[in-house]
């Protein structure tokens, strides 16, 4: 009876909702169980956030039986970190909730979203909630760049959604602007996802197409070098007419008082950003240096995670990750098969103890 039940409420169920891929985050309940562990693989930030920025929350929390309003001093603040105005910025609930809401704004059953591979999961799954088909094109064998003149032949008219990551996740690989051009003429909605730059501010955020090319949108997100993953703050910066549109898709009062708080006393504080984007890159330099000496090619960190090619060991992914929790109690992130090849794995720095395992599992594991 139980098992008839099941099926019968699986039945009242939207077609692509038990076929869409899944974005699981499982890994976060062992990680919280086993506070001794290095959580070295989903891309946080491991350095905790400011006291300035607790005490906004903990100050603005005494207001928290009030609703929020739509923060036009935040908006101004983060419009002029990209020279535009608030009414180009529409927060979010992180750029988790960007990506949901880009999905629901341009996608319907069976248009096209076109997208690399590999590329962060979670944008596959909620394009797939929509209803749509994924469209991957394996990045370039050598050096794992973009493949632009793959992804433009596989553009056609039902291709509706396009997204250039720049950095790249899991690749770290920036794309070059003449072939991001080539992306935006198309006149197909381009989301360019900004989500590392600020590890790299050598390469300028690419605000300025949209004053071009009105069908591209930029995302952000402080989860990264600003910090503030459990959270939740993100931001689109995009024309009016598009940040309406998402501003309408995401639900009223998608942030909370103290989401806001704390990202305006970050900004208001830049140096904080500054200090944890040099604790990342003095490890990423610290982490490239140990992994070449053991024979390893490790991809350039562009943002606060490396990919590292450990194939010429003949170690599995599931190997390696799995022996670094052995041994050294780390959690590492397993990277799928690129081009056939296993051996890929991908690191994030953590505490500078945590990080002191991962050189020391680096020397032990692949230094025999």
């Amino acid at each position: 009876m139980a098992d008839q039940t099941t099926k019968q409420i699986q039945d009242l169920f939207v077609p692509w909702l038990l076929s869409a891929p899944e974005y699981n985050t499982s890994i976060l309940d062992k990680a919280w169980a086993q506070p001794d562990y290095g959580r070295m693989m989903l891309n946080e930030n491991p350095v905790p956030p400011s006291d300035k920025v607790v005490n906004a929350i903990t100050e603005i929390v005494k207001k928290g039986n009030r609703y929020p309003d739509s923060m036009l001093r935040l908006r101004t603040k983060l419009g002029a970190l990209h020279g535009v105005g608030p009414e180009n910025i529409a927060l979010a609930n992180g750029s988790s909730e960007t990506i949901d809401a880009m999905m629901r704004i341009f996608l319907q059953p069976g248009d096209e979203f076109l997208l690399s591979n590999p590329t962060f999961e979670m944008f596959l799954s909620r394009a797939g909630l929509c209803g749509a088909k994924n469209v991957q094109i394996d990045l370039l064998k050598d050096g794992l760049q973009y493949d632009v003149e793959g992804m433009l032949a596989a553009v056609n008219e039902k291709t509706k959604l396009m997204l250039i990551i720049n950095p790249n996740n899991p690749t770290g690989i920036f794309i070059d602007d003449a072939d991001l051009i080539r992306f935006c003429e198309l006149g197909i909605p381009l989301c360019v996802d900004e989500a590392y730059l600020d590890y790299h501010p050598q390469v300028a955020s690419k605000v300025d197409l949209i004053k071009t090319y009105p069908h591209v949108f930029l995302s952000h997100t402080f989860s990264k070098a600003f910090g503030l993953a459990g959270i939740r703050f993100g931001y689109v910066v995009a024309v009016p007419e598009l940040v309406e549109a998402f501003t309408k898709m995401y639900l009223p009062w998608n942030m909370s008082l103290m989401a806001m708080a704390a990202a305006e006393a970050i900004l208001d504080d830049p140096d904080e950003v500054k200090g944890k984007v040099k604790y990342n890159n003095d490890w990423m330099d610290t982490f490239t240096k140990e992994l070449k000496a053991v024979g390893l090619n490790p991809y350039p960190a562009h943002g606060n995670y490396m990919l590292i090619d450990a194939s010429v060991t003949g170690k599995t992914t599931g190997e390696i990750v799995k022996a670094g929790y052995d041994q050294e109690k780390l959690f590492l992130k397993s990277i799928k098969p690129i081009h056939g090849k296993d051996g890929y794995f991908r690191v994030t720095p953590g505490t500078v103890e945590e990080s002191e395992r991962f050189v020391r599992f680096v020397r032990s594991y692949f230094g025999k």
